[in-house]
């Protein structure tokens, strides 16, 4: 027996694929399928909620930093003033 072995399931003439009609209406629903799935996938609703997601998330950081560096300011105020309150014969705590 010689010849492509099918299993008994039905396979399309090589006309169905390659036909001059049906290459063209295949690759237009390619074209809409994947034009499709990609606005459902990236819709602008959700680009807009994610812009603004990474704008709030920057916006939180910067404020982070800037409550970090307020914080050692007021520490280092806050040391300088009971070393001046202690004058000049300040002693270790643990002394």
């Amino acid at each position: 027996m010689s010849g492509p072995v099918t299993l008994g399931i039905p396979q399309p003439a090589p006309t169905d694929i390659r036909g001059a009609g049906h290459s063209l209406s295949l690759g237009k629903a390619v074209a809409v399928m994947a034009k499709a799935l990609f606005g459902h996938v990236v819709a602008p609703a959700e680009l807009r909620l994610v812009e603004e997601n990474a704008v709030l998330r920057a916006k939180v950081r910067r404020l982070q930093e800037e409550l970090e560096e307020l914080r050692t300011q007021r520490d280092a105020v806050i040391a300088h003033e009971l070393l001046s309150m202690a004058g000049e014969n300040a002693e270790p705590a643990l002394a």
